[in-house]
């Protein structure tokens, strides 16, 4: 190998180098966006979770109620409730 050669493959070696450190920075930029995401999701899930809970217990509870339109009362204050507290919106 001539030291022409040698110089120019370690031309084409830098390159190599430089492209791979770009993109491993703009994966690591996906990375912390994913991970911004995910905590996002997270924490909504959390809640989804909470309402479905909530409004797991109030069918329960319903379902011992044997009048039906206070069981349709009973239903429609948890529903008054969470609206009313932020927590349940249509959507």
């Amino acid at each position: 190998m001539t030291i022409n050669e040698i110089i120019q493959q370690n031309e084409e070696l830098q390159l190599r180098y430089a492209r791979a450190l770009n993109t491993i920075a703009a994966l690591e930029r996906k990375i912390a966006k994913l991970q911004k995401e995910n905590k996002v999701l997270l924490e909504e899930n959390k809640k989804l979770k909470k309402y479905n809970n909530i409004l797991m217990r109030a069918i329960e509870i319903a379902l011992t109620i044997r009048d039906r339109e206070k069981q349709d009362l009973h239903l429609k204050k948890v529903l008054e409730k969470l609206k009313e507290t932020g927590e349940f919106t249509k959507g």
